[in-house]
Formats: structure tokens, sequence, C-alpha cells
């Protein structure tokens, strides 16, 4: 009886089934991690992608700050019509309008051009847009773009789509997308500074 006691109080470790019964719990608690980590590292990487496509379409507060600021639509000239353009070698969507520049040193307001657009290679129609502002602070009639002065170029947008409503607002769309994340924004704009 004492041999029997003491084999029982010498025996230390795991039976086999206690070390099976171990190795499916760690097994389980190691994939239920590796879960939450892929689902954690797929929502950051969404998270960044959105970010970037939505800092793309941020223009959109410059170009509706120019257009309040506007008081005469110069391209497209019809209203109803897009704002489609080619030119050499690209094509795109373009709006062009006037806009009053106050200065404080002589208290007078004079006019710039302020032209918007967006521009594709005729070659590789597939690729994004690139968007550009433009600024003409000496406008002709009509504009001559040799002196326009560029202030803003942003890559990546892949829809910029102009449509003029009236002689004094037009409708814009602009689409960027990163990975799976798409951000559009559409926006009916109306010119304030109108002089009638």
């Amino acid at each position: 009886m004492k041999n029997a006691n003491r084999r029982r109080s010498a025996r230390k470790g795991f039976t086999l089934v206690e070390l099976l019964v171990g190795m499916i719990v760690s097994t389980i608690l190691i994939m239920g991690m590796g879960i939450v980590m892929v689902t954690l590292f797929t929502g950051m990487r969404e998270s960044k992608d959105f970010a970037n496509a939505t800092g793309r379409v941020d223009l959109i507060r410059q170009l509706t700050f120019d257009a309040r600021t506007g008081n005469q639509i110069i391209f497209p000239a019809t209203d109803g019509t897009g704002g489609d353009y080619v030119g050499s070698g690209y094509t795109g969507d373009q709006i062009q309008f006037n806009s009053l520049r106050y200065d404080p040193i002589g208290d007078t307001t004079a006019d710039v051009t302020i032209t918007w657009e967006s521009r594709i290679p005729n070659a590789t129609p597939t690729d994004p847009f690139i968007v550009y502002r433009f600024v003409d602070e000496t406008p002709e009639d009509p504009p001559v773009p040799g002196d326009d002065v560029m202030t803003f170029a942003q890559g990546d947008i892949t829809a910029f789509e102009i449509v003029r409503n009236t002689n004094t607002s037009f409708s814009a769309n602009i689409t960027t997308t990163e990975n799976s994340e798409v951000v559009a924004v559409q926006l009916a704009v109306t010119l304030r500074n109108v002089i009638n």
C-alpha cells in the first residue's frame, strides 16, 4: 500500500489526454487572436485608404470658396452644358469664371479669372485625372491661357465633371478611389458676387 501511494505522489507531469486538451484550447485561442489581428489590420488599412481618398476630394472646399467670390461664368458658356474640353494631347472638364478680388490698399476690386480643370492624357484614357487650379490676374476677353498661374494640382482623381446650370451656378462631381475605398462629392455652387 505504501508503494502504491509513493508511486502516485512521485508521478509528475500530464497525461496524453491532458496535453491534447491543452493543445486544442491553445490552438482555439491563437486562432481567435489571429482573426482579431487580421480584422484590426484590415480596418486600419481601410481607414487609411478612406482618409487618403477624402483628403483628395477636399479640394472641393477651395473650388467652393473660389465660386463664392465669382461674378461671371466664362466656360461652359451655355446653360445646361458640361464643361468638356479637349487640349493638346489631353481631355477633361473645366469651369472658368471671373472672380472679384479686393485690394485693401487702394480700396478697390479687380477681376481675376479662375480656371479649374481636369486633365487625362488621350493616349491613356483609363488613367486617373489630375485637377489643376489656374489664376489669371489680367483677364482678357476671350481668355488667353498663356499667362495663367497654376496654384494647385491634385492627382489620382477618378472623375471631375462640371455642368453649368445657369449663368450664375454650376454643379461639380468629384470622385477618387484608393484601393477599395471610393469617395464621391457632388456639389451645386452659386456665384455670390454677381453684379446685376
